[in-house]
């Protein structure tokens, strides 16, 4: 198999001013720590990580992705949302809402650590907190997540 292009993650300087957002039920920001990044990735990126989920949901799909790596919503419990789910580094046990056994789903791919390594180096996550799981969600049009 040929080797592929390494595609640039960042064409330019990511946009350093951070958006931050604040919502006040009474002493208590529910919102604190909540910041937005605009221009974190380049466009060329963005559509690098779009196309890659799309393919391991279609891979999914098709069976070659198993579970609980790939999960597809399913029943009258999930009406309305036909979420997929990609899990990394770590399961999260949906049904219980909580973390599960770890080593039952693969580490990250490549692509992820790539865009862990380049927010770490361009201060949009710090280094002490680098995540070692993913959760990928994928609706379809007019899905949400339900209330929680």
């Amino acid at each position: 198999m040929p080797k592929r292009k390494r595609r640039s993650i960042s064409s330019a300087t990511p946009n350093l001013t951070p958006q931050t957002f604040s919502l006040m039920d009474g002493n208590i920001d529910l919102l604190e720590g909540l910041v937005m990044h605009k221009e974190a990735i380049s466009e060329e990126f963005e559509n690098e990580l779009i196309e890659f989920v799309q393919a391991q949901c279609e891979k999914g799909r098709r069976g070659g992705i198993k579970k609980p790596t790939y999960l597809r919503a399913a029943g009258a419990r999930s009406q309305g949302n036909q979420r997929e789910s990609l899990m990394y580094g770590g399961f999260f046990d949906f049904n219980r809402a909580r973390p599960g056994k770890r080593g039952i789903v693969p580490p990250f791919p490549p692509i992820l650590e790539r865009l862990v390594d380049h927010l770490i180096n361009n201060n949009l996550l710090p280094a002490d907190v680098r995540p070692d799981s993913c959760i990928i969600n994928q609706y379809d049009r007019n899905d949400c997540i339900p209330p929680q």
